[in-house]
């Protein structure tokens, strides 16, 4: 009973900073959409071949319209799964474990989009970069001293983060195994 009790919680902490997380990025993805001046393409590179062109442009919103999408789907879908782990044990009680497979598949698609809007967010910075200080293409200092540490940073903390949580889905996975066993191999036998 005690285990249940601390993977209630464990659930929802895990739900709670994802939904604000999303919250966050939502905003701030909001927000960048909303003073996004299309007119100017004129970027800190001296150079006029290595200013921004039209696709760049695209690129962005579309990366910014993608992980804005991830975020929202992300954050409600986090909302759904406290909500059926409070429905779920509000309809059939303290006996019955919380890792069903339809709550662990709501909170790890949740966390995995999470992670694929952090990802998709990188990749519309990087393009909010070539457009300021120039393309990639042009290997302008500037840009890819700031793309390298940008893309380093945040690829080891979405591959640390990824591993982390591949490893609970592993080890959830394998305790609704052990419990499905346990549930058969408790079954009388048929006369």
């Amino acid at each position: 009973m005690e285990k249940l009790a601390v993977e209630k919680k464990y659930f929802e902490k895990v739900l709670d900073d994802i939904v604000s997380l999303n919250s966050l990025f939502t905003v701030a993805v909001f927000i960048g959409l909303s003073y996004a001046q299309p007119g100017q393409v004129q970027s800190l590179a001296d150079d006029p071949s290595c200013h921004p062109d039209t696709t760049m442009r695209r690129r962005l919103v579309y990366f910014e319209i993608a992980s804005f999408s991830c975020f929202i789907f992300a954050g409600f879908l986090g909302k759904a799964v406290k909500i059926f782990l409070y429905t779920s044990e509000k309809q059939e009680g303290k006996g019955k474990p919380l890792r069903k497979w339809k709550s662990l598949l709501g909170f790890y698609s949740s966390i995995y989009g999470t992670m694929l809007g952090c990802l998709l967010l990188l990749l519309a910075m990087i393009e909010v970069i070539q457009i300021k200080l120039g393309r990639l293409s042009c290997h302008g200092k500037y840009t890819v001293t700031t793309v390298a540490i940008m893309v380093g940073i945040i690829g080891l903390s979405l591959l640390i983060f990824f591993f982390a949580v591949t490893n609970g889905l592993r080890i959830a996975y394998a305790e609704l195994k052990k419990n499905k066993e346990k549930k058969i191999g408790h079954r009388p036998a048929c006369a």
